[in-house]
C-alpha cells in the first residue's frame, strides 16, 4: 500500500471506528458508499467494517439489492435464467447478464484469491456489499448453487437488508441423480457421492485465477436450507418445481415475475413478453430415460422421501 493510500486508509478508518463504536452502522455504510470510486480504499475499508455493520443492522444497507436464482444443479435453472435475462432486457435500468455468485465475487477481488467455505461464511455480507456497490442496476440478479447457511453467531448466507427476493427451482431427485450419473460414466458410487455429498468434500472451481473450494452439500441439505420457512419469509422466497415449469411454462414464469414485483422489485408485469418468450423458447423435456434400479431408489429414498412428499407435484 502506497504512502498516500496508507494515509487515506488511516484517515477514514479513524472516523469509521468512531461510527462503529457508537453503533451508528447506517451512517458507517453510507460513508463507505461515498468512497466507492476509490477502488483500493473502498475495498479495504469495506473488508474491515462492512460485515460487522451489516450483521448488526436491520435497515436496508443500500438502495440496491440482490435477487437470487437458486437450484442444486446449474442446468435446472438455465431456462429461468434465460427467461429473466430476456425479460429484463426490455427495461433499461434492469438489463443485465446473470452470472454465478462465484463470478460476481471474483469481479470484486483485487487479486487472485483462494475462497473456501469458511471464507464465504465469515465474509458473506462483505462480498454481497461489494457486489451491489459495483453495479448500476438497483437489483443485481445472481445465479447460485450454494446452500443457505446460518452460523451459531447468526451470520447467515444473506440478510433481508441485502437481498430483495429469491427463487429456488427444484428438480425431482431421481432426475438430478440420473443427470449426475450420466455425466460420470454411469458410475453409481460417484453419482451417490456427488448427489448426497457423502465425503463432505468441496469441489474446485477456477474463475479467472481465483480458486473456489465450495460445497453445494447434498441435494437434500441444499433444498432444505432454501425451503426453510424462516428463510422463505425473511428473504421473500418462491419455490417452483421444474416439472411444473415444463408443464405450465407460461403460468410459472408469470408467477415468478409477479412474485418479484410483490417482493418489491420495481418492474412491470408484461404478459405479452412472457408469452412471446415461451412460444419462441419451448422448454424441452429432460432426455433422461436411464433407469434407476430399485436398490438405488431405496438408497436415495432415505434422504429424499420427505422432500418429495412436501413438494408434489415434482
Amino acid at each position: 500500500m502506497s504512502f498516500l493510500n496508507k494515509f487515506q486508509y488511516h484517515y477514514h478508518s479513524k472516523y469509521l471506528d468512531e461510527l462503529s463504536n457508537s453503533e451508528n452502522y447506517l451512517e458507517l455504510l453510507s460513508y463507505l458508499e461515498k468512497l466507492s470510486n476509490e477502488k483500493k480504499i473502498f475495498h479495504d475499508l469495506s473488508f474491515r467494517y462492512a460485515n460487522h455493520a451489516i450483521h448488526n443492522l436491520s435497515d436496508d444497507v443500500s438502495n440496491k439489492k440482490i435477487v437470487w436464482i437458486n437450484s442444486f444443479l446449474s442446468e435446472d435453472k438455465e431456462y429461468v435464467l434465460s427467461f429473466l435475462e430476456s425479460y429484463l432486457s426490455n427495461f433499461n435500468s434492469l438489463k443485465q447478464k446473470i452470472n454465478s455468485y462465484q463470478d460476481e465475487i471474483n469481479k470484486i477481488l483485487l487479486k487472485s484469491e483462494k475462497i473456501d467455505f469458511n471464507t464465504l461464511i465469515n465474509h458473506s455480507y462483505f462480498f454481497q456489499w461489494m457486489v451491489i456497490n459495483k453495479q448500476k442496476s438497483p437489483y443485481k440478479f445472481i445465479s447460485n448453487n450454494l446452500p443457505f447457511f446460518s452460523t451459531e453467531k447468526n451470520f447467515n448466507f444473506s440478510k433481508s437488508n441485502i437481498t430483495q427476493a429469491y427463487v429456488y427451482i427444484i428438480n425431482h431427485p431421481y432426475m438430478v441423480y440420473k443427470f449426475i450419473k450420466r455425466n460420470n460414466n454411469n458410475d453409481q458410487e460417484i453419482a451417490r457421492n456427488i448427489f448426497l455429498n457423502l465425503d463432505h468434500k468441496a469441489s474446485l472451481e477456477e474463475h479467472n485465477g481465483s480458486s473456489f473450494y465450495l460445497s453445494k452439500k447434498g441435494w437434500h441439505t441444499n433444498i432444505q436450507s432454501w425451503t426453510d420457512a424462516n428463510v422463505i419469509n425473511s428473504l421473500k422466497g418462491k419455490i417452483i418445481s421444474k416439472k411444473e415449469l415444463h408443464n405450465n411454462s407460461y403460468e410459472v414464469l408469470s408467477s415468478i415475475i409477479l412474485h418479484l414485483i410483490q417482493s418489491g422489485v420495481e418492474m412491470d408485469l408484461n404478459y405479452d413478453l412472457i408469452d412471446d418468450f415461451v412460444k419462441k423458447n419451448p422448454l424441452k423435456q429432460d432426455d433422461l430415460d436411464d433407469e434407476i434400479s430399485s436398490k438405488e431408489k431405496k438408497f436415495l429414498d432415505k434422504y429424499v422421501n420427505d422432500i418429495i412428499e412436501n413438494y408434489d407435484p415434482l
